[in-house]
């Protein structure tokens, strides 16, 4: 019973408070407004309190008969306040306003609205999550999908705590991930882009640091030149740092990216630069060939541009490969040039930052052999014979006989005594080499010294063997490490000293041995035989022709093993029609402009033969005997072959005018030029000495005419002016200028470019026609340049009173504001039809009274009178017309005087039309256009009375003098 009452209890309290909880039906947000609407009659928020911030936000509620919809403005300010604790005053269905703590459902709280980027550190860290309605049901944390909580700087129930701006204390991850608000609000949300900033490497491995990689290789996908890097070959990845398998022995570029939750990263370029580590030294005076021995010393790439730079000096004829570079460095003979030389190496635009240097004259000992029974050190800079001093145990061999070769490499002597576990040094210069241990108490001698190229059985006698070696028989140890077993030759019964026989198996070049018997070993040498050049010549058809015997090196040659150097060069076969012939007595190569006397030798297995010495001499195959130079002189290109740069050091140009020479400069192997700076423009005479022997014929030097190109304007052809004419090749030794039919006066020169003259007037006719352009002639030296310029603004046949004009469109257009000559103008031609109109109205008249007559006669005029007629009326009306167009010509309208001698015309004109009687044969020409300048025309002829010839000549004379007519009867 006590449990059934209080069930209606609780019954009754829900139904009362449930009526009065607002449940709206529809709600929209924004950062201007919340907005909620409600059924009509339902309950609805009136406002919203804030009790942890203190603030309240009212609705602005509008009922209407279907609905009531609230809305509370907002901004960025008031949406701070937006947090902690919530109150609110509700409106019941009755009306009546309850304020009390009524919570808000979560299915009604305002969505968030996220403004910018939420884009943190994949390794985490404070973010900031910036928007409206951040704060809505949230406590003191945020809930990552599926259930990751992430805590934010701050108290949410200070009132202080700002609900835009909730800065996150991010734990870090990969990928895409969500972000869920109490209401059900899920905001998606990724890192920042993986950014690379730097890498480096090792033999085995490429390391890569950065940021925002992630740490879990499943989300990440690393590329480099756009492959995909196998996850296996991942050795380590974090957030800011991973590591892959990666080994790259040569001088290249790769590009890196990284792809980390489906976000790219930047492109990153990484050089893979050369590594130096070792270099030699070689002689300041002599040069000789650097080695250089390092890492990544070549490119994959096909003709790869190797550039050696050894301080400011570049190191020629570079030949590379992974692990080494030779080069040749000539030698210097500038003393200021300092050691400790900066060594630069650029592979294809990829240049080594390691910090290697060089210096000159550095005695160095890199090994020492024993070859028969000497002692030879190898190494750089060992030093002459007057430079060199040698030091065992710290005693100077001063008694000791050494030898050393050109290159300062190899340096041999024959001990004194045995030398057993002793400490060898040198001093060259004064400078000390590094120290060696050295014993040669056990060493071989060899006959042969030299085995052939095809192989060939050697005996080695050994000198000073132990007596616990006596009965082992010794063993040689080449380069490769295969072995060659000895066999005694039983020639001798002293065993300290025995020979024993090897068989040398076919090879070229130079071989490093170890001889070994028991527990002795001695390091030697054996040079396999070289071939020898006997004679070289040149052949008509331009080869270099070798004689020897080279049968033995066939093979060789086929397989690269043999190289021909000549010219400081291993020559190379790149003539297609002139191939390098390699036979069994003989070799023959082609031979180029850039080739200079020099030594020939075959490099066999990268050893040289015994040079032999080709005198070639540089030859001239052309020289332009009559060269044309401009205002500032000019060159003299010299032609032919085998030129070096000595060759240009030794010619030269003696110009007679002057007394003076000139030097050339070395172009290439088949040019040298000459440049002289002579003036003109008179033709001098010189003469050219070539490799320091005179060319018998002279040249002769002569310069360029004159070029006209432009010139300025002259305003007013009658009065002339100055003008300034350009062009090229003027000088100041000006002969005549000429504009037109006229000559220039006054002439100045100004430059090589630019004269000036004075143009005089044109004096023209009445009816002359001078163009505007003119051609202008230049003689210099009594040669002569022209071209057809634009000299006057205007045309010339118009009279001028000194002001310029231009036509436009057929009108004249005054350029000064001077209008008299169009007042004039505008007389001429009302004048002009007055004329017309009398002329017209007289010959209608005149043609109504010949009919009138001829109607009252009943009779037609004689043919005498008619004629008679015509001839007096034609006669005194081209007099009157050559009147007329005398006055009214336009184009020379300063004959006539003033307006009133314009009248008098007219009249005279008129007079004359009055006394021509009319014939009907006669044709009268229409009025001109008023818009014509033309004087007026000619009246054509009247045409002739169709006469028989019989009837002419019956006709009496008729003395045109005189007025007489004859008489009908007549």
């Amino acid at each position: 019973m006590k449990i059934l009452f209080l069930f209606f209890i609780f019954y009754f309290i829900s139904k009362s408070f449930g009526n009065n909880i607002p449940a709206p039906k529809d709600f929209k947000c924004s950062k201007e407004s919340l907005i909620y609407t409600y059924g009509s009659g339902d309950a609805y928020f009136s406002k919203w309190s804030f009790t942890d911030s203190n603030y309240d936000l009212p609705f602005d509620c509008l009922n209407d008969s279907r609905s009531v919809t609230c809305t509370a403005e907002m901004n960025g300010e008031n949406a701070k306040m937006l947090h902690g604790s919530i109150s609110t005053c509700v409106i019941d269905s009755n009306g009546e306003l309850i304020c009390k703590f009524i919570n808000l459902i979560t299915n009604y709280y305002p969505n968030p609205i996220i403004e910018g980027e939420f884009k943190p550190l994949t390794k985490g860290g404070q973010t900031s999550l910036k928007g409206y309605y951040l704060a809505f049901g949230i406590s003191s944390f945020f809930t990552i999908l599926p259930d990751t909580k992430v805590n934010f700087l701050g108290y949410i129930l200070d009132p202080s705590f700002d609900a835009t701006n909730i800065i996150i204390n991010y734990q870090g991850g990969c990928g895409p991930k969500t972000l869920q608000w109490p209401n059900g609000f899920n905001f998606t949300f990724n890192h920042s882009n993986p950014i690379i900033n730097n890498a480096s490497s090792d033999n085995r491995s490429l390391i890569v640091t950065g940021s925002n990689f992630c740490n879990n290789s499943n989300y990440v996908n690393i590329f480099i030149d756009s492959i995909q890097v196998d996850k296996l070959n991942i050795i380590s990845i974090d957030h800011e740092l991973f590591e892959v398998k990666y080994n790259q022995q040569y001088c290249k570029s790769i590009v890196l990216n990284i792809v980390s939750g489906d976000l790219d990263s930047n492109k990153f370029q990484f050089d893979y630069k050369p590594l130096p580590l070792k270099i030699n030294s070689i002689p300041r005076s002599k040069g000789g060939s650097i080695i250089i021995t390092g890492e990544r010393l070549s490119s994959q790439i096909n003709n790869s541009l190797v550039i050696v730079n050894i301080g400011q000096n570049e190191c020629k004829q570079v030949i590379s490969s992974k692990n080494e570079i030779t080069c040749n460095l000539d030698s210097i003979t500038n003393g200021s040039i300092s050691n400790n030389l900066q060594v630069n190496i650029s592979i294809n635009g990829i240049v080594n930052d390691n910090n290697l240097l060089f210096s000159f004259d550095v005695p160095f000992i890199s090994d020492f052999i024993l070859p028969q029974g000497e002692v030879k050190l190898i190494g750089d800079c060992l030093g002459t014979l007057q430079s060199t001093q040698v030091y065992i145990d710290d005693t100077l061999q001063s008694n000791l006989t050494i030898s050393i070769n050109d290159k300062q490499t190899t340096l041999s002597f024959t001990p004194l005594n045995q030398i057993k576990k002793s400490k060898l040094y040198l001093i060259v210069n004064g400078t000390k080499s590094n120290v060696v241990d050295i014993d040669s108490s056990f060493y071989v001698k060899s006959i042969p010294s030299s085995p052939s190229v095809i192989g060939q059985i050697v005996n080695y006698t050994l000198y000073n063997i132990n007596p616990s070696n006596y009965n082992s028989l010794p063993t040689i140890i080449l380069k490769d490490n295969s072995t060659i077993k000895g066999i005694d030759i039983k020639n001798s019964f002293e065993y300290s000293t025995h020979s024993y026989s090897f068989q040398i198996p076919k090879g070229c070049g130079r071989n490093e041995i170890s001889i070994s018997i028991g527990n002795q070993t001695s390091r030697t040498e054996f040079y396999y035989e070289q071939p020898i050049i006997t004679s070289c010549s040149i052949r008509s058809d331009q080869m270099i022709y070798c004689l020897g015997n080279f049968t033995n090196y066939l093979n060789y040659y086929e397989n690269g093993n043999i190289k021909i150097q000549f010219s400081n060069r291993i020559i190379i076969d790149d003539i297609p029609k002139k191939p390098i012939i390699f036979e069994n007595n003989y070799f023959l190569f082609p031979l180029k402009p850039e080739y200079g006397s020099s030594e020939i030798s075959l490099i066999v297995c990268n050893e040289n033969s015994r040079s032999l010495k080709i005198d070639i001499s540089p030859s001239l195959s052309y020289l332009n005997k009559s060269p044309m130079f401009n205002s500032t002189g000019g060159q003299i290109i010299v032609n032919g072959q085998n030129f070096i740069p000595r060759t240009a050091e030794n010619t030269s140009v003696y110009c007679f005018s002057n007394n003076q020479y000139y030097n050339c400069l070395f172009l290439n192997y088949t040019s040298i030029s000459c440049n002289l700076q002579i003036l003109g423009p008179f033709n001098q005479t010189c003469q050219v000495e070539f490799n320091n022997k005179e060319i018998n014929n002279n040249i002769t030097i002569s310069f360029y005419p004159p070029l006209v190109s432009n010139s300025t304007m002259i305003s007013n052809s009658s009065i002339g002016g100055i003008i300034t004419i350009f062009g090229n090749e003027f000088y100041n030794e000006i002969d005549e200028i000429s504009v037109g039919n006229s000559i220039c006066s006054n002439i100045t020169f100004i430059n090589s470019s630019s004269v000036s003259c004075l143009v005089e007037p044109l004096i023209i006719n009445s009816n002359q026609t001078i163009q505007q352009n003119q051609y202008v002639n230049i003689t210099i030296n009594g040669k002569s340049g022209g071209n057809y310029l634009m000299i006057y603004f205007q045309n010339p046949n118009t009279p001028d009173q000194g002001n310029k004009s231009t036509e436009n469109n057929g009108k004249n257009i005054s350029t000064d504001g001077n209008n008299n000559d169009d007042d004039k103008r505008s007389i001429i031609l009302r004048k002009k039809w007055i004329l017309a109109i009398i002329l017209i109205g007289g010959v209608f008249i005149l043609v109504g009274l010949t009919t009138f007559l001829l109607i009252k006669n009943k009779r037609k005029p004689s043919v005498i009178y008619m004629k008679n007629t015509i001839v007096s009326g034609a006669k005194k009306g081209a007099l009157g017309i050559k009147q007329i167009r005398y006055h009214f010509d336009l184009k020379n309208f300063k004959k006539t005087t003033n307006i009133q001698d314009t009248d008098e015309s007219i009249r005279i004109g008129a007079a004359a039309f009055r006394e021509v009687p009319i014939s009907p044969f006669l044709n009268v020409s229409s009025p001109p256009s008023q818009s014509s300048e033309q004087s007026l025309p000619q009246p054509p002829s009247p045409p002739q009375p169709q006469l028989s010839p019989n009837q002419i000549q019956k006709l009496p004379d008729y003395d045109l003098s005189t007025n007489d007519v004859p008489s009908s009867s007549s």
